[in-house]
Order: C-alpha cells, then structure tokens, then sequence
C-alpha cells in the first residue's frame, strides 16, 4: 500500500534573486579564506588577459578562436552557477516514504555494508523500505544480502531480497525494484555505494517541489587513500560534483543521476520504465550507462537537481586497466544519450541548452585543438605551443585552488595533475567511443 504526502506549494525562486544570494554567499566565502581567494580571482585574471592575447594570435582563424573564448567561457560559467545554486531548507514536516533499490552481481565483500547502512538512516522507520536484487552472482552476493537483510529487519518497514540465478543486467534490476516498490521515492544506491544516514532528508526535501523528478546525491571516494590513482579521482569526483552538477542545477538539468546515490519520484519513473528498460540505440540494445539513460528520460519532461547535503560514499576503480574501461564505457554512454539529448534539450531554459550544446562542441572539438597545438604547429610551423599549454595549466590550478579552498590543503596540487591526466592522457577515449559505440562488450552486466 502506497503511503502518499501532499506535495506543498512552493514560491519559485527568480534568477536574479539566486544571482544576488550567491554573490552574497561567496562574498562570505571569500572573507572566510581570504588568501585562497585572491589567488584564485587573481588566475581567473591571468586566464582572461591570456585569452586576450590568444585572439590576436587566432584572429584570423575563426574555428580556433571561437573554441578559445568557448573553453573559457563554459569553465568559468561553471564555477559562477555553482555559486548561484542555492540549496533549500530541511522541512521536516515533508517526507515521503522511500524505497531503496540495490541490483548486485558478485559485490559479496560490499553489499552486506551497503545494506546495512540503510538500517542506519536517520528517517522515519515506516516509511523506508528496501529492495535488493541478486543479479545471477557466482559468489556468496546472495549469502551476504540474507545476512544484512536479517540485521536491518527490524529497523526498516520492510526488506525484499530477490534472487536471480542468471544474470540480466544492472538496467533490468533496477526496473526490477522499480516496479516492486511500494512507496512514492526511489532511491538507487549501487552495490559497492554507503550512504550517510542523514542523507535520505536531504534527497526528499527536494520532491516536496512537483516540478522535481530526480535528485542526484553528492559521493566521495570511499577507497581515496588506496594509491595514487583512487585520490585523483576523490578530487575529480568532488569537482564533478561540487561545480558541474551543482551548476547544471540551477536550471534543473543535472545530465547524470549517478546510480551510487540518486532519487526519482516513482510515480514518473512509470511513465517511461519500459521504453527506457528496452533502450535501443544504433539497432543495438542498450547495455551500459543506464544511470545517465534514465535521468535523460528524467528531464524530458521534469528537473533533475542536486542536493549537495545528501552525501554518500563509492568504492572506485584501484587499478589503472579497470579505471580506463570504465571511463571508456562512461564516454560511450554520454556520447549515445547527449546524441538523444540535443533533440529536447533546446526546450529547457535557454541557458541550459546554450551550456548543454557549447559543452558538446568543445568535447569534439578539444581533440582537434590538442592536436593542432601540440604537434601540427610544432612540427611544421616550429613554434612551441606555450600559449595553450600555460592556459590549460591555469585552467588546472583553478581546479585545484577550488579544491584547495573547500576540501584543505591536503593534495590539492593533486587535482592539477588530475585533470591534466584525464583532459589530455585520457583525450583519445571520446573519439575510439565514436568509433565502438555499437561494442557492448563493457556494459554492466
């Protein structure tokens, strides 16, 4: 029996009065850590005085220049709607009840604490439920969800543990728990994903707003610590979060509801869950990047947004083969579903789709770009390329100084070279996707 909360009414905010309120926030901000700051407004001074001097050099080649002003532009939009992104108050008198929806294959050392920490949240026990799927695992997955389900049974309304003995995929479990759930919100947390126990208030606070479909979560890197590899992406992950998502925001069209912790309202969840369980692309039918697949169906019709309050934990790739596969299959799913996107995502405000189509541009474009600067011109023209490269470098520090001024000084020079390694070390995985985008072969499966 489904448990319904009326949805209160709501002032919408103005986008001048987020203008105004984040200015003034960052205005604290900036009082707060006053050195940080000025370093990093005295690089976004160089970035802009560099670019000054980087079209005289490109006037007279228009493709070039464009994505100069383009790549400046879209990076620094980012930074400032972060800040225009202003999160909204705890109510505690809204609060829907919320499913918890696991599908898992072979998680046999994280599912037990990923289940378990659902005993823990800090929400009202007869308005959680939980949904686990053992997809087809050939270990102890199943053993250990029984075991988890038996420890959490008295703090949840109900626990649901479905076993699967073949294998179906991540996308069919989790319409599975969809489809099964009982109460008004969903919430997908992946196999190897720990939530925080405050965090279930934060995603519900935002669906007392009907325009809402889906909520992403903020996550850390669980395994940060691990080497060198698992800290750059801690701090890719909390600039990816913290900026971009927090930008897209604003206008209610976060792109990627990442699967280790992102809410949906049911009830429009069911108005598409078969076209988007049967997914096909290219003929082909649709095995991987099922997180940005669904919230791209999200936000043909509703807002997507983010709740940095919601904070949860991944356990991310250690080693550098498993790391590239995965960013391989994340650049194939965001080519497929940003291919689908471009045909709706001009109706949205047009300031989300001037970002959504500039950002598209400079994807295919930055290959190019690195190319011509780092080889054309040096091998035919002799010139080294010490424009592009000290903007690039300081495109990278302002990352880090961003990192620097939320997170500490702890490996903060870490996101420079992180960056530098995925924008250029990692550039020629969107081009080999174009290429494999019909391979399945790294889905989720």
């Amino acid at each position: 029996m489904n448990t319904h909360t009326s949805v209160p009414t709501k002032r919408r905010i103005s986008f001048l009065e987020k203008v105004h309120e984040g200015l003034r926030d960052a205005a604290q901000r900036i009082v707060g850590d006053a050195g940080s700051w000025f370093l990093f407004f005295g690089v976004i001074y160089l970035i802009l005085m560099l670019k000054a001097i980087s079209w005289n050099a490109l006037s007279n080649q228009l493709f070039f220049s464009f994505y100069s002003i383009m790549i400046t532009t879209y990076i620094l939009s980012r930074f400032l709607l972060s800040y225009l992104r202003k999160p909204i108050a705890l109510d505690l008198s809204y609060q829907p009840s919320v499913t918890f929806v696991v599908p898992a294959k072979n998680e046999e050392e994280n599912i037990r604490e990923t289940i378990r920490r659902f005993g823990q949240v800090e929400y009202p026990r007869e308005k959680v439920e939980v949904i686990v799927i053992n997809d087809g695992s050939t270990d102890k997955t199943h053993q250990e969800m029984l075991r988890a389900a038996d420890e959490i049974r008295n703090a949840v309304q109900r626990i649901e543990v479905v076993n699967w003995t073949t294998n179906r995929g991540k996308r069919h479990g989790m319409a599975e728990g969809v489809k099964r759930a009982m109460h008004e919100i969903v919430i997908f947390i992946d196999s190897d994903s720990f939530i925080e126990p405050g965090s279930v208030r934060h995603l519900a606070k935002y669906f007392a707003d009907p325009s809402v479909g889906a909520v992403s979560g903020h996550t850390d890197v669980y395994n940060a610590h691990e080497n060198l590899l698992t800290q750059m992406q801690a701090i890719r992950y909390y600039i990816a979060f913290k900026v971009y998502k927090a930008a897209e925001a604003v206008f209610g069209t976060v792109t990627c509801c990442p699967g280790c912790c992102s809410a949906y309202r049911r009830s429009y969840l069911m108005e598409f869950l078969d076209e988007w369980l049967n997914q096909k692309f290219l003929g082909e039918r649709c095995t991987f990047g099922d997180d940005r697949s669904l919230t791209n169906f999200m936000i043909r019709n509703h807002r997507a947004v983010y709740a940095e309050s919601a904070k949860a934990f991944t356990i991310v790739p250690a080693s550098f083969s498993k790391y590239v596969k995965q960013q391989q299959r994340w650049k194939k799913s965001w080519i497929r579903e940003t291919f689908i996107a471009s045909g709706f995502i001009w109706r949205k405000h047009p300031l989300a789709a001037l970002s959504f189509y500039s950002y598209v541009f400079l994807a295919f474009a930055s290959p190019i770009v690195f190319i011509r600067a780092m080889f054309w011109y040096p091998i035919f023209h002799h010139t080294f390329p010490v424009i592009y490269l000290l903007g690039l470098l300081l495109m990278l520090f302002l990352h880090g100084l961003f990192y620097r001024i939320h997170v500490g000084p702890r490996a903060w020079l870490l996101a420079i070279f992180n960056f530098w390694f995925n924008t250029v070390i990692l550039m020629w995985q969107l081009p080999w996707a174009v290429f494999t985008i019909r391979d399945s072969r790294w889905g989720t499966r």
